[in-house]
């Protein structure tokens, strides 16, 4: 049986492509293999889209980032939604709300919505980061960014106005 399961999962990219199917108020899993997903340039950070909102109902989406070190979004704020960050490698120093803090591998944090937060990878090599984010949505910034060019992507004030209209908060950085 582990071979037909194995064989089901190699031939299927995705088991719920379109909306989510509620029939009988259950939604239908979704299944998405390692290579099935395209990587997103999002502001030289590699991500992917490992389960999107519109395939949840917009209930969660959950996105893969690859940081090179030192890399790592500036302080922000979400005011829509939360975020569930797993550590998959490497090690991070984070900010979120007053506590500062490094965390490798393994870790969780729970960054709830109108809180401030940042994350930097120390290094060395690739760290790796799945963020679950509830309710959806928020992936549409990762999917617009990416649709720029590597030009329009420096332009600090469209990316502003990117994120205002998905909800987030850019912040300066901290003082020191």
């Amino acid at each position: 049986m582990g071979e037909r399961v194995a064989a089901f999962f190699q031939k299927t990219s995705r088991v719920n492509p379109a909306s989510p199917d509620r029939s009988a108020g259950v939604m239908q899993p979704i299944i998405c293999p390692s290579d099935s997903p395209a990587t997103l340039n999002v502001l030289g950070i590699p991500m992917i889209i490992r389960v999107h909102g519109r395939d949840t109902g917009g209930i969660v989406s959950s996105v893969e980032s690859h940081d090179v070190p030192g890399g790592g979004p500036p302080p922000h704020i979400h005011h829509r939604e939360d975020e569930t960050f797993q550590i998959l490698e490497g090690e991070y120093e984070w900010s979120v709300g007053e506590k500062t803090f490094v965390a490798a591998k393994g870790t969780t944090i729970f960054a709830p919505r109108g809180i401030p937060h940042t994350y930097r990878f120390l290094g060395p090599g690739t760290g790796r980061l799945m963020c679950v984010i509830t309710p959806s949505g928020f992936e549409g910034f990762f999917e617009e960014i990416s649709s720029l060019t590597g030009e329009e992507q420096q332009d600090i004030p469209r990316i502003l106005e990117i994120g205002g209209k998905y909800g987030v908060e850019f912040l300066p950085p901290p003082a020191g």
